[in-house]
C-alpha cells in the first residue's frame, strides 16, 4: 500500500487539464492502460489514434500496460484489430504475459510455493498463462496444490459462482496467484468481474493471494526495463482506475494522468465536466493520487 503523506497536502486534487499536449514535453515513455482508457471493451473511446499519431510525431515511447491475464500477443492482436497499428505502439506488457514468464523461470517471489498440479478458475477463456509441460493442469480442486485465478471462465459468472470451490481451496489453505488485479471491467456499458474480485473473496475467505499485475512492481518494472531504463520522472502513468493505475504509478514515482471516462464514471453531468468531489472520495479510499486529470484522452 502506498505511502499515505505524500497524499495529506493541501489540496487531494490532481492537476486538470484540457489537451495531453499541456504536459507532454515534460515526459520521454507514456504507459497506457488498455481497458476503460483507450477502450471501452468493444470499441475504441475517440481521439485515440488521433493521440497516438501525435504521440509518434513527437518521438515518444509507448507501452500499453495492461492486466488482462491474457498474453502479450493476444493483446496485440486485439489492437490490430481495432485499428491502432504496429506503428503506433512500440510494446505491450499484460500481467498475464508476465505471470507465465515469471513461472517459466521461477523467478517470482514466492515461487516456491507454487508448483505441483494447479486449478484454473478460466480454464477455456485463459488456458495459456500455464508454461507448457511445467504444470499439471487438475480439473479438481481437491487434488490441486495452488490456484491460478485468471478470472471467471464465462463472462455471466459471479463470484457466488466460485463460493464452493474458493471455500475448499480455503479450507486446504491453498495458495492462489492472481494474474488481474482488477475487479471489474467494462464491456461496453456493461460491466463484468475479474480475478481481482475473485481474489478479494478468496482472501475473505481467509485465504492467501499472490498478485502480478497493476499495482504491483513486477509489471512497472517490466516497463522500464524495456524501454531502456529510462528515468521514473520522465515516464507517465495512463489510465482510469485509482486503486490499480494511478496506486501502481505512485509506489513506482510515476507521475500519473487520470481519466473520467473509465472504470469510476468521474463525469455524468451533461456537460461532461468532473466530479471533484468523487475524484477526492475515491483518492482518499483507495490511497493514491494523480498527478493530472482530464476527462478522456485529447
Amino acid at each position: 500500500m502506498a505511502n499515505l503523506d505524500p497524499f495529506k497536502s493541501k489540496t487531494m486534487q490532481p492537476t486538470e487539464i484540457k489537451t495531453l499536449n499541456q504536459i507532454l514535453e515534460q515526459y520521454e515513455v507514456v504507459i497506457f492502460d488498455v481497458w476503460g482508457t483507450i477502450y471501452d471493451g468493444k470499441t475504441l473511446f475517440p481521439n485515440t489514434i488521433q493521440v497516438l499519431e501525435h504521440l509518434r510525431t513527437k518521438n515518444k515511447t509507448i507501452i500499453f500496460l495492461s492486466n488482462s491475464p491474457q498474453l502479450a500477443a493476444v493483446v496485440e492482436q486485439r489492437l490490430l484489430l481495432l485499428g491502432i497499428s504496429e506503428r503506433l505502439f512500440d510494446h505491450v506488457v499484460t500481467s498475464g504475459e508476465e505471470a507465465k514468464r515469471q513461472l517459466k523461470e521461477k523467478n517470482h517471489p514466492e515461487a516456491n510455493i507454487f508448483t505441483g498440479p494447479v486449478y484454473l478458475t478460466g480454464p477455456t477463456r485463459y488456458p495459456n498463462t500455464i508454461p507448457e509441460n511445467q504444470f499439471p493442469i487438475e480439473q479438481s480442486i481437491k487434488k490441486s496444490n495452488w490456484i491460478l485465478n485468471s478470472g471467471p471462465n464465462s463472462i455471466e459468472e459471479t463470484v457466488e459462482d466460485y463460493h464452493t470451490v474458493l471455500q475448499t481451496a480455503s479450507d486446504m489453505k491453498l495458495p492462489m496467484l492472481c494474474t488481474n488485479p482488477d475487479k471489474t471491467v467494462l464491456h461496453g456499458s456493461d460491466t463484468h468481474i475479474c480475478a481481482g474480485a475473485l481474489a478479494s473473496y478468496y482472501q475473505h475467505l481467509g485465504g492467501k493471494v499472490s498478485f502480478i499485475g497493476k499495482p504491483y512492481k513486477g509489471v512497472f518494472e517490466r516497463c522500464k526495463e524495456i524501454s531502456g531504463g529510462i528515468d521514473s520522472s520522465k515516464c507517465l502513468m495512463v489510465g482510469d482506475n485509482l486503486e490499480t493505475d494511478i496506486l501502481g504509478a505512485n509506489n513506482h514515482n510515476l507521475d500519473s494522468l487520470l481519466l473520467g471516462s473509465g472504470v469510476h464514471q468521474l463525469s455524468n453531468a451533461p456537460d461532461l465536466s468532473l466530479d471533484r468531489k468523487i475524484i477526492e472520495t475515491l483518492q482518499e479510499k483507495f490511497h493514491s493520487k494523480a498527478t493530472y486529470v482530464m476527462q478522456q484522452l485529447i
